[in-house]
């Protein structure tokens, strides 16, 4: 591909990225629940603000520090990037007495999950995509 990528016109490479606005989608199967998720990919815009939401910050001495809260970053990019299923179902939001789908996320899923689930959706994103991979595709 990377030689097509060469042969393009500029004209061609404006359109191609004027057509890019699909995300990739994957279904991954909760095992433990036997219960299909449908994610799709997050832009990077999506993922900062994530991110953002979920990063502490104290001031301290004249020092800002940060902490990345990994769980809650994966619950928010899982139910960010969630298609299927509606985990603020008003049923899931009354069984689990829970305000909302983020919520029911924490509830339903382990750690272990939240985790792979997370991961999924970083794939998705293009994170631990390398140059290399990219060159080749």
């Amino acid at each position: 591909m990377s030689f097509i990528m060469n042969t393009l016109t500029d004209e061609q490479i404006l359109q191609r990225l004027l057509d890019a606005d699909s995300l990739p989608e994957k279904t991954v199967t909760l095992s433990r629940l036997g219960v299909p998720v449908t994610l799709r990919g997050l832009t990077g815009k999506q993922v900062y603000h994530i991110r953002e939401r979920c990063t502490e910050r104290k001031e301290r001495r004249g020092q800002t520090s940060e902490r990345l809260d990994e769980e809650q970053f994966n619950v928010a990019l899982i139910a960010a990037a969630t298609v299927s299923p509606n985990w603020g179902d008003a049923k899931l939001l009354a069984k689990f007495q829970a305000s909302g789908g983020e919520e029911v996320i924490k509830r339903i899923l382990l750690a272990g999950e939240l985790s792979a689930l997370g991961d999924a959706v970083l794939d998705l994103s293009g994170f631990n995509t390398t140059l290399d991979e990219l060159k080749n595709e």
